[in-house]
C-alpha cells in the first residue's frame, strides 16, 4: 500500500510539472505571435484624397505585456509603400498617405500594416474606391501695384504654382469696405492685369489668389493705390519674432550711402536705425521684439545732398520663432525630375516655400513652388539633365512672415 501511494504521489507531481511546462510554452508562443491593435479612421473607402500628403487618422498599440510597436507600412495599390518608424519616445508617429501626381484622377486602394518589436504584425482593412483629386494651388507672391493713369492701375505678381486653373483678383474701395471678386477669373499662368475706371479720390485695395477644382490658395500680400512703392520699392518681411529684412532698389548713381529710419513702436517717432554703404540693397534689423509693429523708410545721401525718403513699409513680427523645415534633401527622381523631401517641424506653418537657382555662380534664388500646409515633398520637373540645381526652403507663417531658410541642397537630374 505504501509503495502504491508513493507511485501515485510521483505520478501526480510529474503530471503537474508537465501541465505547468505546457502552460509556460503556450504563454511564450502566444506572446511571440500576439498581434498589435490597429484601427484606421480616415481616409476610408469612398473618401477623396489629394495629390501629396494626406494625414491618416488611426490608433495603434501593442498587446498587453508586449515590448511596443516598431513601425508602420502604408501600401498603395499593392505596390507603392512607405514606412513610418515609431517615435523614439514610444509614441505613435504621424503617418501619411503620400499620393504621387501620376495617380491624379484615379481610384486607389490602400492599407496599413503595424509591426511590433517582436516581428508580429496586424494588417488593417483594405480601403477601396478612394478618389485622388489635385491638391489646391500654391499662393502667388509679391503682388505689386503701379499706377498707369489717373483712373487705372496695373497689378503684377509671381505665379508660384504649377496646377492652378486661374487667378482671382479681389478689390475693395476704401479701407473699411468689404472685398469683392473682380470678374472674370483670369486664366492659368497669368501674372498681370489692369484695373480701369477707378475714382482718383478713393483708395483701392487689392489681393490675388490662385484657384483650381480642388480649392483655393492663400492670398498674396495686400496692396493699395495709396501705397504705391515708386522707384524705391522698399519692402519688408519678418523672420519669426527675431528679425526684419528690408529690401529696396538702388537707383541712385552717386550715393555715398543710405540712411535707414524706423519708428519707435511706442511713440511712433522716427529715429535713425543705421547708415549703410553705397550700393546696398538689403538690410536686416535684429533689434526687434515679438508681436510688434515697425515702420521703416530709406534715403540716400551724397557729398552735397540728401534724397527724399522712400515709400514707407509696415511689418509686424511674429509672436514666436519657428524653426525651418529639417532634413531638407534633393535627389534625382527620374530623367529631368528632382524629388525634394523634408521633415515638418512646425504646427504653425502655412505652407513651405521652395526656391531654386540653376548654377553655382551665385545666381539669385527664385520661388518655384509653395506647398499647402503639412506637405513634405515636391517633384521639380522639366529640368535639364546633367545640370546641377540648388534648392532652399522656408515656412510661411503669415503675411510676409517667414522662418529662416534651410541649408542649401543640390541634385543633378
Amino acid at each position: 500500500m505504501k509503495n502504491l501511494l508513493k507511485i501515485l504521489s510521483l505520478y501526480s507531481a510529474l503530471l503537474f510539472t508537465i501541465l505547468l511546462a505546457t502552460k509556460c510554452v503556450d504563454s511564450v508562443i502566444n506572446n511571440q505571435t500576439a498581434s498589435p491593435f490597429l484601427q484606421i479612421y480616415s481616409p476610408i473607402a469612398g473618401d477623396t484624397v489629394q495629390v501629396g500628403s494626406n494625414l491618416i487618422n488611426y490608433s495603434a498599440y501593442d498587446y498587453s505585456g508586449g515590448q511596443g510597436l516598431a513601425y508602420y507600412d502604408v501600401v498603395i495599390n499593392d505596390g507603392l509603400y512607405e514606412r513610418f518608424n515609431q517615435n523614439s519616445d514610444g509614441t505613435n508617429p504621424a503617418i501619411y498617405l503620400n499620393i504621387p501626381s501620376t495617380l491624379l484622377g484615379t481610384m486607389i486602394r490602400y492599407y496599413v500594416v503595424a509591426y511590433n518589436l517582436t516581428g508580429s504584425s496586424n494588417v488593417s482593412s483594405v480601403f477601396n474606391n478612394i478618389y485622388v483629386k489635385d491638391k489646391p494651388p500654391g499662393e502667388p507672391h509679391n503682388l505689386m501695384l503701379t499706377k498707369i493713369g489717373t483712373n487705372a492701375v496695373n497689378l503684377l505678381w509671381e505665379d508660384s504654382s504649377d496646377n492652378e486653373t486661374g487667378f482671382e483678383v479681389w478689390r475693395k474701395a476704401g479701407a473699411n469696405s468689404s472685398y469683392i471678386l473682380l470678374q472674370p477669373v483670369l486664366p492659368a499662368n497669368t501674372i498681370s492685369t489692369n484695373d480701369y475706371n477707378l475714382s482718383p479720390v478713393i483708395d483701392y485695395f487689392y489681393k490675388v489668389r490662385a484657384v483650381n477644382l480642388s480649392g483655393v490658395s492663400g492670398f498674396t500680400n495686400e496692396v493699395s493705390t495709396s501705397s504705391v512703392l515708386g522707384p524705391w520699392n522698399l519692402q519688408s518681411e519678418a523672420i519669426g519674432a527675431t528679425a526684419v529684412i528690408l529690401k529696396w532698389n538702388d537707383f541712385a548713381v552717386n550715393e555715398l550711402g543710405f540712411r535707414i529710419q524706423r519708428t519707435d513702436p511706442y511713440t511712433g517717432t522716427w529715429g535713425l536705425l543705421n547708415i549703410v554703404p553705397a550700393n546696398t540693397t538689403e538690410y536686416t534689423d535684429y533689434n526687434v521684439q515679438a508681436s510688434t509693429t515697425y515702420i521703416y523708410r530709406v534715403a540716400y545721401y551724397t557729398s552735397t545732398s540728401h534724397s527724399g525718403w522712400s515709400n514707407q513699409t509696415v511689418i509686424t513680427t511674429f509672436y514666436t520663432t519657428e524653426l525651418p523645415p529639417s532634413n531638407f534633401k534633393a535627389v534625382k527622381y527620374s530623367y529631368g525630375v528632382i524629388k525634394l523631401t523634408w521633415n515638418d517641424t512646425s504646427y504653425l506653418e502655412r505652407g513651405t516655400i521652395i526656391e531654386r537657382r540653376d548654377n553655382a555662380s551665385g545666381g539669385d534664388f527664385m520661388v518655384i513652388h509653395t506647398t499647402v500646409t503639412d506637405e513634405t515633398e515636391y517633384y521639380d520637373s522639366g529640368l535639364t539633365a546633367g545640370v546641377k540645381y540648388y534648392y532652399r526652403a522656408r515656412y510661411k507663417l503669415g503675411d510676409r512672415i517667414y522662418t529662416e531658410y534651410t541649408d542649401e541642397t543640390d541634385a543633378t537630374p
